[in-house]
């Protein structure tokens, strides 16, 4: 626990090593006795602009989506525009021989072979 009288604790911004300032001024880092700047290590606030910017961008991102969105349905109407109707297409006759298993014999497995 820290005594009041030890000060404010640092970390010193050329060895590392953190210490308590002693209340004392300059603050001297023990270890190496560099000269060290007080730094207040606060939270930034967000100022009252950031919140407009950022409902401007979520309104841009909100209309690069409907764009996007609108041009695939735009696609997919037009590739739906390409495609030929079955029923209109003539596939010929199909006399290809190739499908004629007569001549070969499938030898049936026995319960005996492993």
């Amino acid at each position: 626990m820290a005594k009041p009288e030890w000060g404010e604790k640092h970390r010193c911004s050329s060895c590392g090593k953190p210490f308590y300032d002693m209340k004392k001024k300059p603050i001297i880092c023990p270890a190496c006795g560099a000269e060290n700047v007080a730094e207040r290590l606060l939270k930034p606030r967000r100022h009252a602009g950031s919140a407009a910017v950022a409902a401007a961008e979520k309104k841009a991102a909100a209309l690069a989506l409907a764009a996007k969105k609108k041009a695939a349905e735009e696609e997919d109407e037009d590739l739906d525009d390409d495609l030929v109707d079955p029923d209109t297409v003539d596939l010929g006759d199909d006399d290809d021989d190739d499908d004629d298993l007569s001549g070969v014999v499938i030898k049936p497995k026995s319960d005996s072979e492993s």
